[in-house]
């Protein structure tokens, strides 16, 4: 495995390096198209890049995998997450691996990390050359962990041996000759420590934001225009997500409520500092609308597109209707009384089912009637284009995507629009969940035995009420249990962070049924009908992802996970 990644990596060396420099004379390649050493010492652009480039292989647009799970279907026929969910999910085939990918990453990084202490990164300055090492080393170790944490979530689980293993780690940078190409899987506590060494260490190094200063070698370093790299509140964030993802039952096999404290603790570090509850966006729910929403934690840069309307908006916009929400997740928006449509007192009517709901629900999901910018979208067999499963292009479920589409561009042939859109890495409302999530399953829903100042019951209170369910919210007061307070959390997380790749990983982590079949509401003749659109064939075993086949072929040390 490792020599496969390393000679990935020989091969883009040069290519990167071309685009990162503009000067003529970088463009000369030695005679092999690779970089020697020295390269990198005298020229500190060539060492840079051997960090730039992980920064350019992070995520720049949502997977839309929610297709693969039952908050969506996509009327894509051979779309890799319909394969998935539809029983193709193979070691040999899995569009969620990242093995290949992030070892190729990491080794990028520890590549730069042997290097970072020999290079001139200020010829200006001693102390100016010092803090550049320091800041470039820290973002290198906050990489790292976030490629490792992505090896570990996603390949990460139960061994046929029946112990709990992670990835195979790589601390260092090493010459091909000395790679051993049977090196094994370490356990999974011990990944799980490996990433959160990285995270300390970066955090000791990075400043929490990037931000300009009075002092000129400092502002050089750590100034403004840094932001959109890696800083410690980024970090932070990493370390949230790592920690609540292993504390989670299908990961934390034994419950201890250790590992939840942990998540918790890591979640408030970020919270306390922006005052708890009270720091919560009032404009966070649709924060992709606006770049400098405080909501927004670490983003990718600005990019006038319109790939994503053009996928998902409704055929009469000129979209290709491809992800389409599922009735299992409209039915997760509760009512504008903060009751769930199950309850008798939610005052839900089956025959008029959008009316008196949830506000999130059109902020999110376009359904009959509903509008994208001052167009009404209906969604009945009785409209040509966009009702349910009258063209290749319609909706399967009855409902087309809304949340991440900017409604302001214009995809009509001959005078297409594009608008600034972004991906987001972390925004706030996820660490709010994540301490949500953590602090019920360690002491219950109103505890706060570490003086937070906030409990979990606080924060479902202060994220329904900014979307202006009635308040008192008379539904969230009668939840008195851990149990239903878990339910209610989940419920939220699922409808606050939909579609922005989540649930797939969240339906594992937490053991819940693989299977449910997604639905959809076909309306014919004014009668709403709710349908099964697509089964599901995952089994038990695949809350684990598998590690890939040939991987195993060329290491012959490795162990699969249990059941591929």
């Amino acid at each position: 495995m490792k020599i496969k990644i390393f000679k990935a990596l020989a091969i883009h060396w040069f290519v990167f390096l071309l685009l990162l420099t503009s000067c003529t004379d970088y463009f000369e390649p030695s005679p092999n198209n690779n970089q020697d050493e020295s390269s990198f010492l005298e020229r500190a652009a060539f060492a840079e890049g051997l960090l730039l480039t992980p920064y350019d292989n992070l995520p720049s647009a949502y997977s839309f995998d929610e297709s693969a799970t039952d908050d969506a279907v996509t009327n894509a026929i051979g779309r890799s997450y319909k394969r998935m969910a539809t029983g193709e999910w193979t070691s040999n085939y899995n569009p969620v691996s990242v093995w290949g990918y992030a070892y190729q990453n990491i080794l990028y990084l520890n590549r730069f990390l042997s290097l970072v202490d020999q290079v001139e990164w200020s010829w200006e300055s001693p102390v100016r050359n010092e803090l550049f090492r320091q800041r470039f080393t820290g973002e290198a170790l906050a990489l790292r962990a976030w490629y490792c944490f992505n090896l570990l979530k996603n390949h990460g689980g139960m061994g046929a041996d029946g112990n709990m293993l992670g990835f195979i780690i790589l601390d260092k940078y090493e010459d091909i000759s000395s790679m051993d190409p049977n090196t094994p899987r370490s356990s999974y506590d011990d990944c799980v420590n490996f990433i959160l060494a990285d995270c300390n260490k970066a955090l000791s190094l990075l400043p929490l934001d990037y931000k300009d200063l009075d002092y000129p070698d400092s502002n050089a370093v750590f100034g403004a225009q840094n932001l959109n790299r890696m800083d410690g509140r980024a970090v932070k964030a990493l370390m949230s997500r790592m920690l609540l993802h292993v504390a989670s039952p299908s990961l934390n096999l034994n419950n201890s409520e250790d590992k939840w404290v942990q998540a918790a603790a890591a979640a408030a570090d970020l919270l306390t500092d922006i005052g708890g509850v009270s720091g919560l966006s009032d404009d966070g729910l649709t924060w992709y609308e606006d770049e400098d929403d405080p909501e927004i934690i670490w983003r990718r840069d600005i990019a006038d597109i319109y790939v994503w309307e053009q996928q998902n908006f409704p055929p009469s916009l000129f979209g290709n209707g491809r992800d389409n929400p599922s009735q299992n997740l409209v039915d997760c928006f509760p009512m504008k009384n903060g009751y769930p449509i199950s309850s008798p007192l939610s005052g839900y009517d089956a025959a008029d089912p959008y009316k008196n709901r949830d506000p999130r629900l059109e902020e999110y999901i376009v359904y009959d009637g509903s509008k994208i910018d001052r167009t009404v979208i209906n969604t009945s067999v009785e409209t040509p284009l966009d009702g349910i499963n009258n063209t290749l292009l319609s909706t399967v479920t009855g409902y087309y995507l809304k949340k991440l589409m900017n409604q302001k561009v214009r995809l009509t042939p001959g005078t297409i629009s594009t608008q600034k859109q972004f991906y987001t890495f972390f925004r706030y409302t996820e660490i709010f969940f994540n301490y949500a999530e953590a602090a019920n399953e360690a002491w219950g829903p109103d505890a706060d035995p570490n003086g937070y100042g906030f409990t979990p019951r606080q924060i479902i209170e202060a994220i329904r009420a900014r979307v202006k369910i009635s308040q008192p919210d008379d539904y969230l007061n009668s939840i008195t249990t851990k149990e239903d307070m878990r339910t209610l959390i989940r419920d939220e997380r699922r409808i606050e962070l939909c579609f922005e790749g989540f649930r797939f990983w969240d339906i594992r982590r937490w053991g819940l049924d693989l299977t449910e079949t997604a639905r959809g509401m076909r309306i014919e003749g004014g009668a709403n009908t709710i349908i099964d659109v697509e089964e599901r064939a995952y089994q038990p075993y695949m809350k684990y992802g598998p590690i890939p086949y040939n991987e195993l072929l060329n290491n012959r040390s490795l162990i699969q996970n249990e059941g591929w």
